[in-house]
């Protein structure tokens, strides 16, 4: 802003001296300049002020965030490993050679029968124990650790498993200081379960948890468990067991689980050893790089509080912004334009890529079903649309099929809507999964599916439409309550341009082929073959 133009005072005879018209000069820039650039200071200093303390407000919620998001995945991922354990143990409770190895306590019949199930079991899922106990809970068998044998599981989950007569979940704290998920249930010899066969033990070792959330903050995670939970000779045994050198004394009141990486940065091992349990936030530099802890209480199946699971975040980039704000307040005075537009551009930037995030967001939900997630009619229409124009463009056929479930009122009728809608999803994902990445498959209504297939013509869509008609044919579809479902289909074929010029015309094609396919006995596919003239 520049200074109204200045009067030197000169009287029309010309006799001011020099010394006045200085004088006057000094007292318009003490009465004026002087109060307006105090001013502009202090609107600058104090909007520059407003900005830092914003920015520094900012990292905080980053923070806050960052642990909110850690707390959810860490409740998601064990959410999802008892879904898993409960998903496996309802496979191991069908199997009825393993229920008459408990029935009769037979070591050599259960391991020959369990170890190849706990093998896939690992190595798909990663669930790392497998227990049979009798009825007294004195373990009969642990099929990861053949040689070990004859205790008694006196376990929260086990007994309380026990107690109640149900299956029991929760995580539990080992001798070393490691964490499992466990699901613990009890077998009986009847449907009215009067005559216990023993107890099945499932068991997770957290790792997996820990390395999904590594990777999804990128962050390194540390694993600290009380030392009131564990005796220190057993621990340094089992460290010297696992070839690791055992620091009892590294940290007050707890130590690190080998559930963790073990190279701990010093400014953060410093905090560890002057905190309790690694409770509380600790920022710390390593070189140009910030860094704060964010931690989340670990407790066992009991409630009981057993230590935190610690992430280190780089906090970078959110507090070089905040102390690049602060280095601005000297300038601002000099530079309040450049340092708002500066600011707005930030500001703009961030809330157009939300804006832009969200309109991605809401564009996937139009263009996909709700329940299958396959895409809906309208999307179905403008990728065929899109196809048959390359195609024109080329000279390169693409193909419809067009899928209908055999009988499906017959299975809503006989097994309910839900079951008719878990088929509806299952059957998307298989359809799905035959298809090629160039594909389109889509909802078209109802219990009609459709797939565009570019560059593909009549003979290799029939042929893929016969893939997916024979695997359908042989699959089972799982529809709750230990229930399964076969179902067929009958699909209908055309191609454009061989066998329809436009899209609507290559529609009412498929449509009129699957119509035939229905008429002459269903489970089949048809091509489009144009009536006779």
């Amino acid at each position: 802003m520049n200074p109204p133009e200045q009067t030197t005072g000169v009287p029309p005879d010309g006799a001011e001296k020099p010394a006045k018209r200085v004088a006057v000069t000094t007292r318009l820039r003490l009465y004026f300049l002087a109060p307006l650039t105090v001013v502009i200071v202090a609107v600058a200093a104090t909007w520059a002020f407003m900005l830092y303390s914003h920015e520094r407000a900012e990292v905080e919620r980053a923070a806050d965030r960052i642990e909110t998001s850690l707390t959810r995945l860490y409740d998601a991922d064990i959410r999802h490993g008892a879904e898993m354990l409960s998903a496996a143990m309802s496979a191991l409770r069908r199997d009825a050679e393993l229920r008459e190895g408990l029935r009769g306590r037979q070591r050599d019949r259960l391991l020959a029968r369990a170890a190849p199930l706990f093998a896939d079991l690992r190595g798909r899922f990663g669930i790392t124990h497998l227990y049979f106990s009798g009825p007294d809970r004195v373990n009969l068998l642990r099929v990861h650790q053949p040689e070990r044998h004859g205790d008694a599981i006196e376990r929260f989950t086990t007994v309380e498993a026990g107690r109640s007569g149900t299956a029991v979940q929760g995580v539990e704290l080992g001798p070393l200081g490691t964490l499992t998920l466990r699901l613990v249930e009890p077998w009986y010899a009847d449907a009215g379960k009067t005559r216990l066969l023993g107890y099945v033990e499932l068991g997770m070792e957290m790792d997996r948890v820990l390395h999904g959330a590594r990777h999804f903050l990128d962050a390194p995670i540390f694993v600290l468990i009380s030392k009131e939970h564990l005796t220190r000779a057993d621990w340094e045994a089992g460290m010297k067991m696992l070839s690791r050198e055992p620091d009892w004394e590294r940290f007050p009141d707890a130590v690190l689980s080998t559930q963790a990486a073990q190279a701990i940065p010093p400014p953060l091992a410093a905090h560890f050893a002057q905190t309790p349990t690694g409770t509380g936030e600790a920022d710390f530099s390593v070189g140009r790089n910030f860094y704060r802890t964010v931690s989340v209480p670990l407790h066992e199946a009991t409630g009981r509080p057993v230590g935190r699971m610690v992430a280190v975040i780089d906090m970078s980039h959110p507090v070089g912004a905040m102390r690049r704000v602060g280095y601005t307040a000297g300038l601002a005075a000099l530079g309040t334009v450049g340092v708002l537009f500066v600011f707005f551009h930030w500001l703009v930037g961030r809330i157009g890529r939300h804006l832009e995030d969200n309109e991605c967001a809401l564009e996937n939900l139009a263009a996909h079903d709700g329940l299958t997630a396959l895409y809906n009619q309208p999307t179905f229409y403008a990728r065929l649309q899109d196809e048959t124009a390359r195609t024109q463009r080329y000279g390169r056929p693409v193909s419809l099929l067009m899928l209908d479930i055999d009988h499906f009122k017959r299975v809503n009728d006989t097994h309910g809507h839900q079951a008719g809608d878990e088929i509806l999803r299952r059957l998307s994902e298989v359809i799905d999964r035959l298809s090629r990445a160039v594909d389109s498959v889509c909802r078209y209504g109802g219990e009609e599916i459709t797939v565009i297939l570019p560059e593909t013509d009549l003979d290799a869509a029939a042929n893929a439409a016969e893939r997916i008609r024979a695997t359908v044919e042989r699959h089972l579809f799982e529809i709750g309550g230990g229930k399964n479902v076969s179902i067929t289909v009958s699909i209908g074929v055309a191609t454009f341009p061989a066998q329809a010029d436009t899209p609507p015309a290559l529609v009412s094609a498929a449509d009129q082929s699957l119509y035939v396919a229905k008429q002459s006995g269903r489970n089949r596919v048809i091509r489009y073959a144009p009536p006779a003239a």
